[in-house]
């Protein structure tokens, strides 16, 4: 679903209903002691503003990640707008517990919709939690507090990884990425600063991390994927390993080329590091395979593509095939050019035919007849 398709959406939904917050009927507060945290959640939700409540959150992350982004679940369903408790002043949100973990409070909430159709609208199940900080409590992103209960770290160069304490690490695997990350910032002439790098077996287990119980759309296989937060320099990564470097271009790049486009953009990160856990040459063939099942596919209009299945997506694959093609003939300069081109649709096909010297209407011909003769 596109941005603008998202936000049509949001905004019918916003005349149907306003928020509600409501708490689950076995929460006691006389009984278990939580009526503290409790209160403290509850007053956080109803300030309804990003800004106002963030004097409810602890100063370290406030500081770190800003007065307006402290909550990094924010990352996910904003629907296109920038605050987010306003954002869930528009949601229904159900408090479900409030249990004690160490000398934290680890408060679990849904947030949903209104059902449509019979059908119910939950966007997904979070908690976050909530600790002393100078003798006043306060409320904590889940990352660092499950990280610390359920992961190890270990730093190579530039890279902090973060692991489930039961995986065996590969140093060799790491260093590989660490080395390959410097190389390509030389390559790309940008500077290159520390990230942490969150990787599991799952994407379940790396949700559960960031302090989502249930997120929306996770559901069927799980396969290999990945996120990069280039902002607050974290990259995740799961069912992959050590070594996944696509997230870590995004991460590396994006902040030095802002007028890229994002089939561009997705291009340089499949072709110099993977998508899915796969080499480009894989998703080539796939491609090929699937366009000659489908001659009625015209990539002349390559960009109202969306995906062939869970592993291969038409902006991934098709853009690693044009950056590719870019490398080919002008190397890391004139792939460069390619990114500092211009994020709107018609500065994507105005690039393909400036640099490339193919022109839109003879697209889907050349790149068919490449993928015959090549894959």
């Amino acid at each position: 679903m596109n941005k603008l398709l998202i936000l049509i959406f949001f905004a019918l939904s916003l005349k149907s209903f306003g928020q509600s917050v409501t708490v689950n009927y076995d929460i006691d507060t006389t009984v278990f002691k939580v009526a503290e945290p409790l209160n403290l959640w509850l007053d956080f939700l109803n300030t309804k503003d990003d800004s106002l409540g963030s004097k409810y959150w602890n100063s370290k992350e406030v500081k770190k990640y800003g007065e307006t982004s402290y909550f990094l679940i924010e990352k996910e369903l904003q629907f296109g707008m920038d605050n987010y408790l306003k954002l869930l002043s528009y949601s229904n949100i159900k408090i479900l517990s409030v249990k004690k973990i160490d000398e934290y409070f680890k408060i679990t909430s849904i947030m949903e919709f209104k059902p449509k159709e019979k059908t119910c609208n939950v966007q997904y199940i979070f908690h976050v939690y909530a600790g002393i900080e100078n003798g006043e409590l306060k409320l904590f992103n889940p990352l660092e507090i499950n990280t610390k209960l359920n992961f190890n770290s270990t730093t190579i160069g530039y890279i902090k990884y973060h692991y489930p304490k039961c995986h065996d690490f590969d140093y060799e695997l790491a260093k590989k990425q660490n080395d390959y990350l410097i190389d390509l910032s030389e390559k790309f002439k940008v500077n290159i600063d520390t990230v942490d790098y969150y990787f599991a077996n799952s994407n379940t287990e790396l949700l559960k991390a960031r302090g989502f119980d249930f997120l929306i759309a996770n559901s069927g296989e799980e396969i290999p994927s990945g996120k990069a937060d280039p902002k607050n320099r974290i990259v995740y990564a799961s069912g992959i390993g050590e070594y996944y470097p696509h997230e870590l271009i995004h991460f590396l790049l994006n902040p030095h080329f802002p007028n890229c486009h994002l089939w561009i953009n997705e291009g340089v990160a499949t072709y110099f590091g993977m998508s899915r856990g796969k080499e480009l040459g894989w998703h080539l063939k796939k491609l090929n395979e699937h366009l000659l099942e489908h001659p009625e596919i015209n990539l002349n209009n390559m960009l109202e593509l969306k995906t062939l299945d869970q592993y291969t997506d038409y902006r991934y694959v098709l853009g690693g095939l044009i950056i590719k093609k870019a490398f080919e003939k002008g190397s890391y300069e004139l792939v460069k050019k390619m990114m500092n081109a211009g994020k709107e649709d018609t500065d994507f096909y105005s690039v393909i035919e400036k640099y490339l010297g193919i022109k839109r209407q003879e697209l889907n011909i050349i790149i068919r007849q490449e993928l015959k003769e090549k894959y």
